[in-house]
C-alpha cells in the first residue's frame, strides 16, 4: 500500500478539518480534558453510549512541546534531550510520565512506555519507527497513555512478520503485545496529523483498556484485526481507513456488561474487512459521518464457516441516528443481537444476507434505506416503522418478523439468521414512513401480525409459493396507501381492513413495467409493478364505501415511477380490468388470495434466485425509477392459466362487472390453453 501518498492525501483532509472545526463559534466542546490541559491524563474510560453521541466535530487537540523530553531517531541511533527517558540498542524506554517529541527514523526499534501510574504523551511531529521483532510503540505501563499527532506531520509505524518476546516486558504464552501499536492501559490518539500503522504480524492498533481516536488521520492495514480497544472503543472527528484479515473496529470485553461498546461520530470512517466491519460485544452508536464498509469481501461473496463478515454487528443494542453508510457485505450489514434503532441517516446497502436484522426489535423512524441486493430486507423479532424512506429489493422475504433471536451471530451467505420460535408475539407494525420493496419470497411476512396504521407501502412479490403479504395471525389496516402485489399462489388479504381495500386478480401474469391504475372520483393512483403479478391489494384513505373504482392496467404514464409509486403525470391508453363498488371493507374481484395464516417457514435455509430469477427482473430501474413513456406490459402477459368465462375469476363482487371486450382474455394477450 502507498502510505506515503494516502497519508499526505489524509493529512490534507485532517487539515482542512481542522480549519473548518476552528471556524465555528459554537462548536461543541468535548467532555473531557485535553492532552495539552493535563499532560495526557485520562482518569477514567468515557461512559458508555445511551443512544447519542457526540452532536459536532471537536476542536482538535492542540500541544505545547515547551519543557517537553526530545527524542530524535536516526537510522540505528536515538539521541535524547530532557528526562524521563533513556534509549539502548535502538530500544527507547520512557520510564517517567511527561510529554515526549518523537521525529526522524528508526530502521528497526522500538518505544516502550513503561512508567508505573504516571501519564505520559508520546508526541509523533514527523517519525517513522519499523520494528521487525516487535511493536514498534508499546505502552506496557502507564495511567493513561496518549498519542499525540503533531499538525502537519505524517508518521508511520511498521512491525514485522513475526515477534520474538524476547524481552521481559513481552509474554509469548500470552502473545502480549500482539499489535503494532500496543497498550495495557487505557489509549489516547488525537491531533491534526497522520499516522499509518502497518501491522504485518497481527493486530493494528490494540488497547487492553479503553481507546479513542480524535481529529487525525489515521490508516491501518493489519494481518488481523484493526483497532481494537477491548473496554471501549471511541472514535470522534476523525478520518479512519482500515484494511484487515479480522474485524476492522471492535471492543470485545464479555465480562463486564457496562464495557466492550463502541460509539463513532463526526468521522469518515473506510473500513475494509475479512471479517466484521465494526463489532461490539455489547452496545454501539454510530452518527453524524461518512461511513463506507466491505465486510468479507462483499455481497457477492460467501464467508467461510463460522466467519462472522457483518457490516456492523452488536451484541445488545444498535443505534443509528445519523450519518452516510455505504455497506457492502457477504453476512448482513447492520446486525443486533438486541435491539436496532435507526433514526437517521442515508444509507446504500448489499448484502449477501439481511441489509439489518435484530434479534429483538428493529425499529425505523427515519432517514432512507436504498437496500439495492439482501436477501432479506429488514428483519427482527419485531419490525415497526414509523418515519423515513426504505426502499428494498430482496431474493426472500422484504420485511420479516419472526421472533425469537438467532442465538448466533453468525448468518451465512444467502441463508438468513436461523430465530428460535418466538410464539406470536412477533410483529410488523408501520405508522408512517414510504417502503418500497421488490421480494423473491414474501413482500411483508409476519409469523405474528401486522397493523398499519399510516405511511406508504408498495410491494412487489415475485416468488411462487410466496405472496405479497403473509401473516400468522390477523393484519389490521387502519389508515395509509398500501399497493400489494404478487406473483405466487400465496397472496393474502387484510384481515381486518378498517378502511377499504380491494383484492384484485388480473386473470394473467402481468410483466414488470406495467402500469396499474385505481381510479375514482376523488382519487387517481398509479403504480408501476417493479416484478410480474397476478393479483394485487389495494387501500387508501380515500376509498369509500359505497364509490366506484375503475381498475386499469397496461398503458402509459407521464410522470415517475420512481420504484413502483407514480407521481407527477398523467395515466392513458390503459386496458380497463373491472368498475367495482367497493364495500366499506374487503372488496375482492378475481382469482386472489386469502387471509393469511402461514407466516415465515422458521430456520429455513433455501435461497430462492437471486434477481435474475424468480421474475424479479426490475421494471426499469428500482434503484433510481423512471419516467412513463412506451407501453411496457401491454402485451406483455405470460399466460395466467383459462380463467373461466365472465372475467379473471369468473365472478364479480355484487356492484361490480367487467366491461365488455375489456376482461385480460378479451384484449389481445395470449392465455395459457
Amino acid at each position: 500500500m502507498e502510505f506515503r501518498k494516502w497519508i499526505s492525501i489524509s493529512l490534507g483532509a485532517a487539515l482542512l478539518m481542522s480549519i473548518l472545526n476552528g471556524c465555528g463559534a459554537s462548536q461543541t466542546t468535548p467532555n473531557h480534558d485535553s492532552a495539552a490541559d493535563k499532560g495526557g491524563i485520562r482518569s477514567a474510560a468515557p461512559a458508555s453510549p445511551s443512544g447519542s453521541n457526540a452532536a459536532s466535530l471537536r476542536t482538535p487537540a492542540a500541544l505545547d512541546l515547551t519543557g517537553a523530553t526530545i527524542i530524535t531517531l536516526s537510522g540505528s541511533t536515538v539521541s535524547i534531550e530532557g528526562s524521563g527517558a533513556e534509549a539502548e540498542g535502538g530500544v527507547v524506554t520512557i520510564t517517567e510520565g511527561g510529554i515526549y517529541a518523537v521525529s526522524g527514523t528508526l530502521d528497526d526499534g522500538r518505544i516502550i512506555v513503561n512508567a508505573g501510574s504516571t501519564d505520559v504523551t508520546v508526541a509523533l511531529n514527523g517519525a517513522s519507527i519499523v520494528c521487525s521483532y516487535g511493536s514498534p510503540l508499546y505502552i506496557y505501563q502507564a495511567g493513561t497513555a496518549t498519542v499525540h499527532l503533531m499538525e502537519g506531520t505524517e508518521n508511520t509505524l511498521t512491525d514485522g512478520e513475526s515477534y520474538t518476546f524476547s524481552d521481559s516486558l513481552s509474554s509469548a504464552a500470552d502473545e502480549e503485545p500482539n499489535a503494532c501499536l500496543y497498550s495495557k492501559e487505557d489509549l489516547v490518539i488525537e491531533g491534526a496529523g497522520a499516522l499509518a500503522v502497518e501491522a504485518n504480524y497481527n493486530n493494528g492498533i490494540t488497547s487492553k483498556d479503553s481507546l479513542e481516536i480524535y481529529d487525525g488521520a489515521v490508516i491501518v492495514d493489519a494481518a488481523n484485526h484493526g483497532v481494537n480497544g477491548k473496554d471501549s472503543n471511541t472514535i470522534d472527528s476523525a478520518i479512519l481507513t482500515v484494511t484487515c484479515g479480522g474485524d476492522a473496529v471492535r471492543s470485545t470485553n464479555d465480562s463486564d456488561e457496562t464495557l466492550g461498546w463502541v460509539s463513532v461520530s463526526n468521522s469518515t470512517l473506510t473500513l475494509t474487512s475479512g471479517e466484521d466491519g465494526i463489532q461490539a460485544e455489547t452496545s454501539a452508536v454510530v452518527s453524524a459521518g461518512t461511513y463506507a464498509i466491505t465486510s468479507g469481501g462483499g455481497s457477492t461473496v460467501t464467508p467461510g464457516d463460522d466467519v462472522s463478515a457483518k457490516g456492523i454487528k452488536t451484541g445488545t443494542d444498535l443505534t443509528l441516528s445519523s450519518g452516510i453508510y455505504t455497506l457492502d457485505c457477504s453476512d448482513d450489514a447492520i446486525h443486533a443481537n438486541g435491539n436496532v434503532t435507526i433514526t437517521g441517516g442515508s444509507y446504500t446497502i448489499s448484502t449477501g444476507d439481511d441489509a439489518a436484522h435484530a434479534d429483538g426489535d428493529l425499529t425505523v423512524s427515519g432517514g432512507t434505506l436504498d437496500i439495492q441486493a439482501s436477501y432479506e430486507g429488514l428483519e427482527g423479532g419485531t419490525v415497526t416503522v414509523s418515519g423515513g424512506d426504505i426502499t428494498a429489493v430482496s431474493s426472500d422475504d422484504a420485511l420479516n418478523a419472526a421472533g425469537g433471536n438467532d442465538g448466533s451471530g453468525f448468518g451465512g451467505h444467502g441463508m438468513g439468521n436461523t430465530f428460535t420460535p418466538g410464539g406470536n408475539s412477533s410483529a410488523i407494525t408501520i405508522t408512517g414512513g414510504t417502503i418500497q420493496m421488490l421480494a423473491g419470497g414474501d413482500g411483508l411476512d409476519s409469523n405474528g401480525s401486522i397493523e398499519m396504521t399510516g405511511g406508504t407501502v408498495v410491494v412487489c412479490s415475485t416468488g411462487g409459493g410466496d405472496g405479497a403479504l403473509d401473516y400468522e395471525s390477523s393484519f389490521t389496516l387502519d389508515g395509509g396507501i398500501l399497493f400489494a402485489a404478487s406473483a405466487g399462489n400465496m397472496a393474502a388479504n387484510p384481515s381486518s381492513p378498517n378502511q377499504p381495500a380491494l383484492s384484485v386478480g388480473f386473470g394473467q401474469t402481468l410483466e414488470a413495467g406495467t402500469y396499474v391504475q385505481f381510479k375514482g372520483d376523488a382519487y387517481d393512483f398509479v403504480f408501476r409493478l417493479t416484478g410480474q403479478a397476478s393479483s394485487a391489494v389495494f387501500s387508501a384513505p380515500e376509498l369509500e364505501g359505497g364509490a366506484v373504482c375503475t381498475v386499469s392496467y397496461g398503458g402509459t404514464y407521464s410522470g415517475e415511477s420512481a420504484r413502483g409509486l407514480c407521481s407527477g403525470g398523467s395515466y392513458s391508453g390503459g386496458t380497463v380490468l373491472a368498475e367495482l363498488t367497493l364495500e366499506t371493507g374487503l372488496t375482492s374481484y378475481g382469482q386472489t388470495g386469502g387471509m393469511g395464516g402461514r407466516g415465515d417457514m422458521i430456520g429455513r435455509g433455501d435461497r430462492p434466485e437471486g434477481p435474475s430469477g424468480n421474475g424479479m427482473t426490475p421494471g426499469g430501474d428500482f434503484s433510481t425509477g423512471g419516467a412513463g413513456g412506451g407501453e411496457p406490459g401491454e402485451a406483455g402477459a405470460s399466460g395466467g392459466g383459462n380463467p373461466p368465462s365472465g372475467g379473471p375469476g369468473g365472478q364479480a363482487p355484487s356492484g361490480g362487472t367487467p366491461p365488455e371486450g375489456d376482461a385480460p382474455g378479451e384484449s389481445g394477450t395470449e392465455q395459457g390453453s
